[in-house]
């Protein structure tokens, strides 16, 4: 019977290779299901057109993959544009009198969140109009010198080039804040500032945005000047989800008279937000108001107004929830140079060298 048992081995090596043939095949099919699925995501202009879910994961892989930048692990690349000495610029005597008179609005930030927000780990921000990362930000301070990382957001191409270039620790959004709760496509003219262009002998690098009259001649150049281009814009809550970011500590609004409307969009019960710093230079009273009323709708209480310098004009809220009484303001506006330098390098009273808190109230605003 040799042949009988032969023929019955070919069967059973047939029927072997069979099963390892469907098995193989079962598997890829599983495995290719994954990336077909990415596949088959619709173009930007079709989510647009089709007006997505802010929380689409097409869309939250669209950003990841095409508009995204990832902290860096290399060392700061800031030239002039800061002071890279172990302690930046500091405020007067007092709190009262550095709101009244501080350029920069990061140490009011920092003492507003430091004062109200209990620390969740490593503390978050996002900035909505971050430029170039470095020009007038409110955050590259807090990140550089304390240690938050977060998300800038930034529309115009040769700023979020230059902001690369920085490497902040911070992940990057290029893209412009959508007005509405889906994904959308804006047209607008780039900012000439920080380009060079020269008006009557008046060269408009670093406009301080403070100054009308020179802004109002750049905008009448502006209109010959430049070419409107086309910007994706999502919703602020994409791009949390893409960086896996919903809790923040400090959401700093800065984008040029929009700014209400891209609040509408946030999911309030989904985000949590501690604090909000708002432009409010160039509003109506009317305006400053209706964003007022819709924060506080929202449970946020107003907080105090930052104004002068390269930052004309800033409000901040504070979600109620943090807010404690009228007592820590009284306790603000008295705080001494001492305080504000323990809370700026986290040191106890008994670790603080008398030299460094006497260059720290010597150093001029």
């Amino acid at each position: 019977m040799p042949s009988i048992r032969l023929l019955s081995k070919t069967k059973d090596l047939k029927s072997f290779y069979c099963i390892i043939l469907f098995g193989t095949l079962f598997i890829y099919l599983i495995n290719i299901q994954e990336p077909r699925s990415i596949i088959e995501c619709p173009t930007f202009e079709e989510m647009v057109s089709r007006k997505v879910d802010m929380e689409d994961k097409c869309l939250v892989n669209y950003v990841k993959s095409r508009r995204f930048y990832h902290p860096s692990v290399l060392p700061y690349n800031i030239t002039t544009r800061i002071d890279d000495a172990n302690l930046p610029v500091i405020p007067h005597d007092s709190f009262q009198s550095y709101l009244d008179a501080q350029d920069d609005p990061w140490i009011a930030a920092l003492i507003a969140v430091e004062t109200f927000v209990p620390k969740r780990g490593q503390r978050r921000f996002l900035e909505c109009g971050a430029l170039d990362g470095v020009t007038f930000s409110t955050t590259l301070h807090l990140e550089k010198f304390l240690n938050w990382t977060g998300v800038l957001i930034e529309a115009d191409d040769r700023f979020f080039s230059d902001l690369e270039h920085v490497h902040r620790k911070a992940y990057g959004v290029h893209a412009c804040a959508s007005t509405s709760s889906h994904p959308s496509i804006a047209r607008f003219k780039p900012s000439p500032i920080f380009t060079g262009v020269t008006i009557n002998g008046t060269n408009f690098t670093n406009v301080n945005p403070g100054d009308g009259y020179l802004l109002n001649k750049l905008n009448e150049q502006m209109q010959n000047d430049f070419d409107f281009i086309e910007v994706p814009c999502i919703p602020i809550y994409t791009a949390l989800l893409a960086a896996n970011m919903t809790r923040i500590d400090l959401f700093v609004l800065d984008i040029e008279g929009t700014e209400l409307n891209v609040l509408k969009t946030l999911p309030f019960e989904k985000a949590d937000i501690a604090i909000f710093m708002i432009e409010i230079y160039g509003k109506s009273e009317e305006e400053i108001r209706t964003i007022h009323k819709f924060l506080q709708s929202k449970g946020y209480t107003f907080y105090d107004s930052l104004h002068g310098g390269m930052h004309p004009g800033d409000d901040i809220f504070i979600k109620s929830e943090y807010y404690r009484s009228e007592d820590d303001l009284v306790k603000l506006d008295k705080m001494t140079n001492r305080e504000i330098f323990k809370i700026i390098t986290g040191k106890r009273d008994e670790n603080i060298d008398t030299k460094d808190l006497e260059l720290f109230i010597s150093m001029p605003t």
